[in-house]
């Protein structure tokens, strides 16, 4: 055998192998540069991307958090608004009663109050403001007080804390952005959000939001209607700042956010500025402008993020993993040319690179894990395919029981048919939101809101050998579509809501349903009872002398007597029966089923409004006292016609007053006529009301006379003449006068007339006397007195000459008040005459010990006092008791020279009638009088 050749050909092979090795030290060279390459570029952009996602989460978190809670704000609103639409009228205590329940500084942070603004013409300022006063807020003024037709002065504001209580009375239309806001929410109807008002010193901006309130009736539909209709607004004053303090849990420190009132960032008014958010106008590329549109303004928000935030990135790890890459690549391409174990070094980096893959990898999970919400991936037939959440502790079971079942398989059929729903409108337009679904957890009812995500370009399903189906076969778009869904816990949202619907449809005192539930409840009734052929009532309730129970002993035992009566109301209600409080002292009962025939019907109603009255007769206890307050009771039955709602209850509320002016703690039903009644006394009361403010009605004079026929004075006496309706008697418009409070003005416009007229005849020489009637409502004021005294010393009037005529049943009420009240006056010289004498309450104890000057002996006596021996029995048997008495005597209705003659004859010492003179103007008989 020649070795030579095996010699010759070894060396050759070792060469060939060596050349082999040298061309694959490069390439694998090469191959791990790559690697490296491709590692270093995903690392980048998963750094990059992770940056990105964690910033634009923070900035839809702070965009999302701020709409909420400006959402927050308008509820808050909407609540009171539908409290004034429920009620006659808000009290000072009830509205904040109301307010106080909503506990604002813990559930709606940064919130300086609630407030309603009244909408008041500047005719009318002194009696708003006499009329606020009056409530309780006796240093209340409107401010600043300029010559403008409108005023819109805040008329509540809760909580009323001190800064709170300066802006009471703050006539807002004198502010151009309040004005502005104002007006633009009385044309809209909808809630407006104001420009900034003015700045703190650290920046940040005061704005309000409003949210109109009209009178009562249809919905305005034009803007000419909302103005007509507008009768004030709600509205939210907050500082920009404390919004977001209030915020500052739920945001990313590390953002820096600008807020600007306007739709972009030039020229836009800077309303708020966090900390350094000067100083990152870009910071590593990031930045955010975010549009918030909000009561018809937009804002626009701008968001950096700060070096804090660049901070949590570390990106040194992944760039020193590449360089090392690198070097160890041309070292494994060095060592391979020396030896043939270099392979092994480069399996090493591969496994190195791969666990930095899986780092990634699990530093994305974790991300998602972190999500609040319940984040799950599924078919457009329910079935989960994979899920992640930190609230896992929500759930009845192990996450991973979850994946591959069914919805249907886990959730309750409503649920699922939510949850079906939402992901075919993903389906159909890519996304889906707002769709609630409820479940039972762990002994407690929770809600959920879903928002779903059509997943685009989802991977194709595994094959059984575990690789994808192969590509090419089919176009990515035969893959099943996948949806995200995230489902987020709403259960204290949904609490607070029903709170505001409790707030909102029920008497906040009571607890009855207020007047919008009673409005939709006889809505419902009126229309079952058309269709089932029965009939119902409604029982109107109004609390007699409530208003002087509250008047004099405040209003916690007012308050105490009315959640009595409610009571009392409620446990007569049967079962269907609805009991509401309308508001003050008026209730309403609703009886939709009574009976199948009127007559049935009305024996039933009958018998319920005697039980409600019975109740209410009894007498309260409150704080160890008894109060007695009785109830007037108006029924009116149903269906009747095409009556509606609304004249329903005035139907009742007209027959409740017709009991009242029975005698009170009566029942009356509701008779056809009654309406007519009500509307033509209504319309003499609006008449009424322009002519006392037109100063229409004239003020004449009846001049009496002694006994030889001398005038002494005169009784004054008002005279209407309407344009349409005529010559209008005393006898019909005094009593509406007294019923609807328009006496006040009245009486002492009347008052002032004869201090005036007795001032002229004073400084004339001549010592005539003048009566005023000054009637029970006019007397109990509690300025009365006051207005007295302060109204003879403007006009220099002697007090002397006064007469003031009261009559017998005002003095029988409150007898230790009325003794106190004509005492002060009588100090002064004021004198007091008894009008109609004998015709009320004639006792000889109130005669002897009330300081009186006068009786007046009533016209129905001095008619027949001639010739009838009874008649004369009485004029003799009161000038005789007037006589032992010390008291003057004046009689009225002297008509004929025989009444005349039997009253002089009878030692008569005053006479009043149409013998010596008829009513004629004050004023021509001063001229008379003056020459």
């Amino acid at each position: 055998m020649n070795l030579s050749v095996f010699s010759s050909a070894d060396p050759a092979r070792q060469t060939g192998l060596w050349h082999v090795r040298l061309f694959f030290a490069p390439l694998l060279a090469l191959v791990l540069l790559a690697f490296t390459y491709l590692f270093w570029a995903n690392e980048e952009r998963a750094g990059q991307e992770r940056r990105r996602q964690t910033f634009n989460a923070a900035v839809e978190q702070v965009v999302s958090n701020l709409s909420d809670r400006m959402a927050a704000y308008e509820i808050v609103l909407r609540g009171v608004k539908g409290y004034f639409d429920g009620s006659d009228r808000i009290s000072h205590p009830e509205f904040q009663a109301y307010v106080s329940a909503l506990q604002l500084p813990q559930t709606r942070p940064g919130l300086q109050g609630v407030a309603l603004l009244m909408q008041v013409p500047h005719a009318q300022i002194a009696q708003h403001e006499a009329q606020v006063q009056r409530e309780g807020l006796g240093d209340y003024r409107v401010h600043p007080l300029e010559a403008r037709a409108i005023h819109a002065p805040i008329t509540h504001i809760e909580p009323q804390s001190p800064e709170n209580l300066q802006v009471l009375g703050l006539d807002a239309a004198t502010r151009s952005p309040l004005r502005d806001g104002l007006e633009r929410a009385r044309d809209t109807g909808q809630l407006v959000l104001t420009g900034p008002v003015e700045s703190a010193p650290d920046g940040s901006a005061t704005l309000a939001m409003y949210l109109p309130l009209y009178r009562k009736g249809p919905a305005p539909q034009t803007v000419a209607e909302r103005r007509d209709r507008i009768d004030g607004w709600v509205a939210a004053p907050f500082r920009m700042g404390d919004v977001i303090g209030g915020l500052s849990r739920e945001l990313d420190g590390d953002i820096a956010l600008a807020i600007f009132d306007g739709p972009s960032l030039m020229g836009g008014v800077q309303m708020f500025t966090s900390r350094a958010a000067a100083a990152s106008p870009n910071a590593g590329g990031l930045e955010a402008v975010r549009s918030l549109d909000v009561g018809g303004r937009r804002w626009t928000l701008a968001l950096y993020p700060l070096p804090s935030f660049e901070g949590r990135f570390e990106r040194v790890r992944h760039d020193v993993i590449a360089f090392m890459g690198v070097i160890f690549s041309l070292l494994a391409g060095w060592f391979l040319a020396l030896q043939a174990t270099g392979h092994q070094r480069a399996k090493a980096l591969a496994r190195d690179m791969t666990r930095e893959l899986r780092s990634a990898r699990d530093d994305l999970e974790s991300t998602l894990n972190a999500v609040p919400d319940l984040l799950f991936e599924v078919g457009l037939d329910g079935h989960i395919y994979h899920y992640r959440s930190g609230r896992s502790d929500l759930l009845s079971a192990q996450p991973g029981a979850f994946v591959g079942r069914f919805l249907h398989e886990i959730l309750p059929a409503p649920a699922v048919a939510e949850c079906l729903a939402a992901l075919q409108e993903a389906q159909a337009t890519g996304y889906s939101f707002g769709r609630q679904y409820g479940l039972q957890l762990r002994g407690e009812h929770r809600w959920f809101e879903l928002s779903i995500a059509r997943k685009e370009h989802a991977a194709p399903e595994p094959t059984a050998n575990g690789d994808a189906k192969a590509r090419g076969t089919a176009p990515i778009t035969d893959a099943p579509v996948r949806f995200i869904a995230l489902s987020r816990d709403i259960t204290s949202r949904r609490k607070a809501e029903e709170a505001m619907h409790q707030l909102a449809y029920f008497d906040a005192l009571t607890g009855l349903p207020n007047r919008r539930r009673l409005m939709d409840d006889l809505r419902q009734a009126l229309d079952a009872a058309h269709n089932g052929g029965f009939v119902g009532g409604v029982f109107y309730i109004d609390l007699d002398n409530f208003k002087q129970i509250n008047d004099a002993r405040g209003h916690t035992t007012g308050d105490s007597l009315l959640m009595q009566a409610a009571q009392r109301l409620a446990r007569n209600a049967r079962a269907g029966d609805v009991v509401a409080r309308l508001g003050g002292d008026e209730f309403v009962m609703l009886a939709p089923r009574l009976g199948h025939s009127q007559e049935a019907a009305r024996h039933a109603a009958l018998s319920l409004a005697a039980q409600l009255r019975d109740s209410l007769d009894v007498p309260y206890t409150v704080a160890g006292t008894l109060y007695s307050s009785t109830g007037s009771v108006g029924v009116t039955l149903f269906p009747r016609g095409k009556e509606g709602v609304e004249d329903l209850l005035r139907e009742a509320d007209t027959a409740m007053y017709c009991a009242k002016g029975l005698g009170r703690n009566r029942v009356c039903f509701f008779e056809p006529g009654m309406h007519a009644d009500a509307q033509e006394r209504l319309a003499l009361e609006q008449d009424l009301k322009q002519a006392v403010a037109e100063d229409a009605l004239q003020v004449y004079i009846q001049p009496q006379v002694d006994a030889a026929g001398a005038v002494t004075g005169g009784e004054l006496l008002l005279r209407w003449h309407h344009a349409r309706r005529g010559s209008v008697p005393p006898s019909r418009f005094i009593p509406v006068a007294e019923d609807s409070g328009l006496i006040l003005r009245m009486g002492a416009r009347v008052l002032y007339k004869a201090c005036e007229a007795l001032a002229m005849l004073h400084a004339a020489g001549q010592m005539l006397h003048i009566s005023v009637n000054v009637s029970q409502r006019q007397f109990r004021q509690d300025d009365f007195v006051a207005t007295v005294r302060d109204t003879l010393k403007e006009t220099g009037a002697p007090a002397s000459l006064l007469i003031l005529e009261v009559t017998e049943s005002l003095l029988v009420e409150d007898w230790e008040d009325s003794v106190r009240r004509m005492t002060e006056l009588v100090r002064i010289g004021v004198r007091f005459s008894i009008d109609d004498f004998g015709t009320g309450y004639s006792s000889l104890a109130y005669l002897k010990k009330l300081p009186l000057f006068e009786l007046k002996i009533d016209r129905s006596f001095v008619k027949d006092a001639p010739t009838d021996p009874n008649d004369a029995a009485i004029v003799q048997a009161i000038l005789s008791m007037a006589r032992h008495l010390k008291l003057h005597v004046m009689a009225e209705g002297v008509e004929t020279e025989e009444q005349a003659a039997f009253l002089r004859s009878n030692a008569c010492e005053g006479l009043q009638g149409y013998l010596f003179g008829r009513p004629e103007p004050l004023a021509g008989w001063l001229v008379n009088r003056l020459r």
